[in-house]
């Protein structure tokens, strides 16, 4: 029997396995450069996207540094406040994958980009363990039918169910800069 500290360890490396098979091969970063609404949230743990969770922040844009790192903008509450904050998503050699540190590691990844719609897929490694996060943004607060079955279809794929979801639009969690 694999002590603790080896099944995690092969935990973590199926999970980065699985996080590179996500990622669009044919990734362009200026798609996804530009403004954006967040309009779902789903996580493997719910209480991380409900109202105070450390997960939900509202992404308005997504800037395209230089050295080809993300300046990704966002707002999320703090003291009943809307805060406007930011986070510098360090390109990887796999296209459409990004790393910072929040909580832990994250490991930022696109898997659906259009016109319309890009979904994100976060997963935090952290002393605690691995959590998921996906988000669906839209250049507008609307988004078609094939960026919302990319959603869906995704958030299945990571086991994330239905009542782990939070649709932005019909809640009243958003969070309107003062």
């Amino acid at each position: 029997i694999p002590d603790s500290h080896t099944r995690k360890m092969k935990l973590l490396l199926l999970s980065l396995c699985l996080g590179l098979a996500w990622a669009l091969q044919d990734f362009c970063p200026e798609q996804v450069a530009g403004p954006w609404q967040t309009i779902k949230l789903g996580a493997t743990n719910r209480s991380v996207i409900e109202d105070g969770g450390a997960y939900l922040c509202f992404m308005t844009g997504i800037q395209i540094l230089a050295n080809g790192n993300l300046n990704v903008t966002y707002f999320h509450r703090k003291d009943g406040n809307c805060v406007k904050e930011y986070y510098i998503a360090e390109k990887t050699d796999i296209p459409g994958r990004y790393t910072f540190e929040y909580e832990g590691q994250i490991y930022l990844t696109f898997v659906f980009v259009s016109n319309i719609a890009a979904i994100i897929d976060l997963e935090n490694h952290s002393e605690s363990g691995i959590l998921t996060v996906v988000e669906l943004h839209g250049r507008t607060w609307f988004v078609d039918k094939q960026g919302l079955e990319a959603y869906r279809e995704h958030t299945s794929r990571r086991g994330i169910p239905q009542r782990n979801i939070v649709n932005l639009l019909a809640s009243r969690l958003h969070c309107t800069p003062q």
